[in-house]
């Protein structure tokens, strides 16, 4: 069973998103819509850089994700009703885990795609639940539109922060809580077990 399977495409779309280190206030934008929209075209703009190394990429999108994601909030839904098991040096060892799977494993897979288009198209505000804003991403190699909808919250510094992604009708993080939810009722709830099994694929 791999714990990942379904994080997978979740996983490029964040490192996608969370390439450059900017907020919404930063850069003054007057909407959530121009902050996705402005994201998504400058990380285009730098995967296609040709002066810039593989090496050099994915210690970017290593270090700077880390500023525009709520890592914890994200890792905490996935564990579900399990989140009551995890202790305080269990929680720090596992948020380290889910920074790690992502730098070190997806990011590199972030380097394949370039040559692409993000439209942003409308938005839902869903009051204090957040912002929904509706998108698709066209590659040069894929003629079909990937329709991603991007469910983004304010943290107390009212800085936006993506919570979930919709990619073609599925909200990966949900799906993703399903999926360790599962595999944490055949093994007695326990986040250890899980860890390691986190480790094992990192391997």
């Amino acid at each position: 069973m791999k714990i990942f399977k379904s994080l997978a495409f979740f996983l490029y779309i964040l490192a996608f998103v969370f390439f450059c280190e900017v907020t919404y206030a930063d850069q003054n934008l007057d909407s959530p819509e121009e902050y996705i929209q402005f994201i998504g075209n400058r990380t285009l703009g730098v995967l296609d850089r040709e002066d810039y190394t593989s090496i050099e990429k994915i210690d970017q999108i290593s270090k700077i994700f880390t500023a525009n994601l709520s890592v914890k909030r994200i890792a905490y839904f996935v564990l579900g009703p399990y989140r009551k098991n995890l202790s305080l040096v269990e929680s720090e060892r596992y948020i380290n885990l889910v920074k790690r799977f992502i730098s070190e494993v997806y990011a590199k897979r972030l380097l394949s795609y370039s040559h692409g288009i993000i439209n942003v198209k409308n938005s839902k505000d869903r009051g204090k639940l957040g912002i929904i804003i509706n998108s698709s991403i066209t590659f040069a190699d894929n003629p079909n539109p990937i329709r991603i909808d991007w469910w983004v919250i304010e943290n107390n510094l009212g800085q936006l922060k993506v919570f979930d992604i919709r990619v073609s009708g599925v909200w990966m993080a949900q799906e993703q809580r399903s999926t360790f939810t599962a595999f944490l009722s055949k093994n007695n709830g326990s986040i250890n077990k899980l860890m390691q099994r986190m480790e094992v694929q990192l391997e």
